[in-house]
């Protein structure tokens, strides 16, 4: 309800702006630039309404439990990135991945947020190059600082990595906080949610995620899901 109602007046300031926009030949040099600024942060905060609300919508449990080919849920995610794809010239290579228990919408959203990260954070001038491949690894073997929010004896390892710019290491922890932005977003557009939505995710799953990163040596980020 409070999204709409935040959304509502958005709509307006949108659409007499476009309105104003149809009148621009009677306007001087500045005020179509102060329309298109406010257009822009409409819009932007129209995003921003609505990343909250899907933040919000992932519950602390998962809606469905049924096994949910990885795969499949990948074919999607790259199916709604084909614009950007052939934009950009990505060569994204997915190799098999494994069947898990749990809620395809929400794996959906978890992979269709990582995938738009490594696309958006590319080096300039360089095409992405993504790699999407997966591992079994036994409890014992996993890292340190991993840890599952369920126990098993097996997990599977889930790798999206990427040659894009990459980011320091010692803001990992911020990284998956509503609203943490390590660019500019004059450099890269983005509300600072999507990671945050990524880790819920993965936690109404049992498992955990973390990354691996240099700046300008691309990025790894490691989803860990119950076998």
């Amino acid at each position: 309800m409070a999204s709409h109602d935040l959304q509502e007046p958005l709509r307006k300031i949108r659409q007499f702006g476009d309105l104003l926009k149809a009148r621009q030949c009677s306007f001087a040099g500045d005020e179509v630039v102060n329309i298109e600024r406010m257009q822009l942060a409409a819009s932007r905060m129209s995003t921003l309404i609505r990343d909250l609300l899907n933040f919000s919508r992932i519950s602390t449990q998962r809606d469905r439990d049924e096994p949910v080919p990885l795969n499949g849920i990948v074919d999607q995610v790259l199916t709604i990135f084909e614009l950007v794809t052939a934009e950009t010239k990505a060569d994204i290579q997915v190799k098999p991945l494994p069947t898990v228990l749990g809620d395809a919408s929400q794996l959906v959203q978890l992979f269709q947020n990582l995938v738009s990260n490594a696309l958006k954070f590319h080096r300039p001038s360089v095409a992405p190059l993504i790699h999407i491949q997966a591992q079994s690894i036994p409890a014992h073997e996993l890292p340190p600082g991993v840890k599952p929010a369920r126990l098993v004896k097996t997990y599977y390892r889930i790798d999206v990595a990427d040659t894009g710019v990459g980011f320091n290491e010692k803001y990992l922890d911020r990284i998956f906080q509503v609203f943490q932005r390590l660019h500019g977003k004059h450099e890269f557009a983005g509300t600072g949610i999507g990671l945050a939505i990524s880790e819920r995710v993965v936690t109404n799953h049992g498992g955990a995620i973390t990354a691996r990163s240099q700046p300008g040596q691309g990025s790894t980020f490691s989803v860990y899901l119950p076998a």
